[in-house]
């Protein structure tokens, strides 16, 4: 272990909104994922395959006895970049989750790949091993080095600006779901020395009923310039004003710090949308950066060219994109959760 440490040294984890060579996802067929909905998601699906391969390549995972299907579905419109459909069955498609962490090296810019365990967010589902081996599989075909470890991470529980500022949740990292009861983690020792970060940010909660228990993805991200976006709400009856509100203290208390130089801009949560009598995590803040766009969830309300008009002014230089994500937030989800970015490598 003292190896990996002393070679994680030399590199770093980026910013999403860096050049990218790629994005990642899997494709669905379960059944009982998105119940009476699964075709309608699968058509999203492809809409947001055809609308990413605008702006660079794609690539999908998708089991062999689905493949002519997707091909089908995907020749209907012509591509700007390659969509690549490779054989991988995997359980779910949240592929930030279980796919590998990228790092870069410092000097060289070359990719290496930090593959960390999942357990479907503190066992929250049975079926996670064939997303568990993603990692191990895309290094493989990507042919990078791959460093594991033993500790439960997912992508979506982390933010960074790649300048060494990573920022977390307690109730995901720290829950003992996630630690298997050893208490002995030491979080702050453990992102630095295998990421390659300087600083990590703590925040206490993320979103009401989320099946990650919180996941920052939800709630905050870097933009570029010095710039945070975050998740707001207004009524004080909403389960999300309390751990909304305590996110917005916490920005307030790091302002005098490692953000002092930075500015926020509050994003509105949605109205809510219930599934099955339950209020969904749906969230502007859980978009997809890509070279020379952001992708951005809508839900068909009012809320949505609120919430577009806050993210482009964080990215003047993107074209910023609404995708209606009213059926895919059934299972519990967003954009920036069923995408892995693949950053460019010199």
């Amino acid at each position: 272990m003292s190896e990996h440490l002393e070679e994680n040294k030399a590199y770093r984890l980026p910013a999403e909104w860096e050049m990218q060579e790629a994005v990642w996802f899997a494709w669905t067929t379960r059944q009982d994922l998105w119940k009476g909905h699964l075709e309608t998601v699968q058509n999203r699906f492809v809409e947001l395959y055809q609308l990413c391969s605008r702006f660079q390549k794609v690539h999908i995972l998708c089991p062999e006895h689905a493949q002519l299907e997707l091909s089908q579905l995907l020749n209907h419109q012509e591509s700007n970049y390659e969509i690549t459909v490779h054989t991988y069955e995997t359980d779910d498609v949240w592929i930030r989750d279980y796919g590998p962490i990228f790092l870069k090296d410092k000097n060289q810019g070359s990719l290496i790949s930090s593959d960390w365990s999942f357990n479907a967010w503190g066992g929250k589902f049975d079926l996670f091993e064939k997303d568990n081996g993603v990692p191990e599989w895309l290094s493989r075909q990507l042919n990078i080095k791959r460093i594991s470890y033993s500790q439960i991470l997912e992508g979506g529980a982390i933010e960074t600006n790649g300048e060494g500022v990573l920022c977390t949740t307690k109730n995901v990292l720290e829950n003992a779901n996630r630690n298997l009861g050893n208490e002995s983690i030491n979080w702050d020792e453990c992102l630095q020395n295998y990421l390659g970060v300087d600083c990590i940010l703590w925040f206490e909660n993320g979103l009401y009923n989320d099946d990650t228990d919180g996941h920052i993805d939800n709630v905050l991200r870097f933009t570029p310039n010095h710039k945070i976006i975050y998740s707001s709400e207004s009524n004080p009856e909403s389960p999300n004003f309390i751990p909304l509100r305590q996110i917005e203290s916490q920005l307030n208390t790091y302002s005098k710090g490692a953000l002092k130089d930075y500015e926020y801009h509050a994003v509105p949560v949605p109205d809510p949308i219930y599934v099955e009598g339950a209020i969904a995590s749906a969230s502007y803040v859980n978009y997809l950066v890509l070279n020379g766009a952001v992708i951005v969830p809508t839900f068909g309300q009012a809320k949505d060219e609120e919430a577009l008009s806050i993210i482009q002014s964080c990215f003047p230089d993107r074209e910023v994109t609404g995708f209606n994500c009213l059926e895919i937030i059934r299972e519990g989800g967003g954009l920036h959760c069923l995408s892995l970015n693949q950053p460019h490598s010199n």
